[in-house]
């Protein structure tokens, strides 16, 4: 299996296709996963497939035969997918992934499939291209077509900084409470992902810290391989703390076959980044359409928030409390409209707010970037 560097095009040479120029996604997002597929008619290609899996009628008879995905594992325990018939060539994975130890930042769709063709060629197989345009007439309606790949999914994404560790949690918090577009929103773990849609044949959005995503995966065993477990690597646990630091939360959007092929977007000749975009910043807005505020008086050390809920409650803290703490705790809640000194009954709390806003993120200096990024922002990195 060639090294990473080995799969990218020499410098001046030219791609096997050329998308439309690059847009606001693509400039401050990137892609992740691509599925996509291209049928060969003259056929003769070299099969690439890990066994296959057989459909047997009640007479013995087989129905089908299917061959399963080939993995191509990459460095630092990561793999795509790839499958071909002697026809149909498919593809599946993160390409933004593949070969690199994180994809905090990573490549464009453009980038994205010279990876992918070049590895394709590799194989043996041909690459994906447009293919042939023609109109053919669809219920009474010319519509284009292409001859060429088709595809079945693009996951796009963007990193946004609120500025801190705690403003994140707080933010996705949040999130949480948001609805969009009528779809089910859901919150999984300990409230670091917020996702909207699971399940749906169209779309499907979610946000989520990367810091701690990036800690779970940074010592995982490899597959089938439960002894030995790694220990976690130190860039990588540098590179969460960094994500902690800014507050990076990383808003993400799955568009599916089915919303690809209502967009006009699921033939790669005619595939077209602006309508992603459009769609991809209009999804996004749940998480800008208004400020989060947060309570401050959840940031209180937790001695001084359970003196708070014990005065809340009504107990009597000249009882529950020291002299020296009492006028201690009376002095520091004063500030937030509490005062224990007084029947929690008799005055409300006024709970002071703060605004937490989104950012663009940039990247770190110690940041390892892939070979192709490396030529767009220089090596002094």
């Amino acid at each position: 299996m060639p090294e990473l560097f080995h799969l990218f095009p020499k410098p001046g040479s030219k791609p096997e296709w050329y998308p439309r120029p690059v847009t606001k996604v693509q400039l401050v997002g990137f892609c992740d996963w691509l599925s996509m597929y291209q049928r060969h008619y003259g056929g003769g290609l070299p099969k690439v497939a890990d066994g296959a899996v057989m459909r047997i009628d009640a007479d013995g008879e087989v129905e089908s035969v299917t061959l399963k995905k080939h993995c191509i594992e990459g460095s630092h325990e990561t793999s795509v997918f790839v499958r071909c018939d002697g026809e149909t060539v498919w593809f599946d994975g993160n390409v933004s992934r593949w070969g690199r130890p994180d994809n905090v930042f990573g490549y464009s769709f453009r980038q994205c499939l010279q990876i992918i063709n070049n590895l394709l060629q590799s194989l043996g197989l041909p690459p994906f291209t447009e293919g042939e345009r023609y109109v053919t007439n669809v219920k009474g309606e010319p519509r284009t077509v292409w001859t060429g790949a088709k595809v079945t999914r693009v996951d796009v994404t963007r990193n946004f900084s609120v500025g801190s560790k705690e403003d994140a949690y707080h933010f996705m918090r949040y999130l949480s409470g948001q609805q969009a577009d009528r779809v089910k929103t859901g919150t999984y773990g300990e409230g670091e992902t917020v996702d909207w849609g699971r399940g749906s044949r169209y779309a499907y959005a979610k946000a989520y810290l990367k810091g701690p995503e990036l800690r779970r995966h940074a010592g995982r065993a490899a597959p089938g391989d439960n002894l030995f477990k790694p220990a976690p690597d130190p860039y990588i646990l540098q590179l969460a703390d960094w994500c902690d630091s800014v507050g990076l939360v990383r808003f993400e959007m799955t568009f599916k076959a089915t919303k690809l092929h209502d967009m006009g977007c699921n033939h790669l000749g005619g595939f077209d980044m602006k309508q992603l975009e459009i769609e991809f910043e209009r999804k996004a807005e749940i998480l800008t359409r208004a400020n989060a505020d947060v309570e401050q008086i959840t940031e209180l050390s937790k001695s001084l928030l359970s003196t708070y809920r014990m005065w809340q409650a009504g107990d009597d803290l000249t009882v529950k409390l020291s002299r020296a703490t009492f006028y201690r705790h009376r002095r520091e809640l004063l500030p937030y409209g509490v005062d224990i000194a007084i029947k929690s009954n008799v005055v409300p709390m006024r709970a002071r707010t703060r605004v937490i806003q989104l950012g663009p993120v940039s990247m770190p200096d110690f940041y390892e970037l892939p070979p192709i990024e490396r030529k767009r922002y220089g090596n002094h990195h």
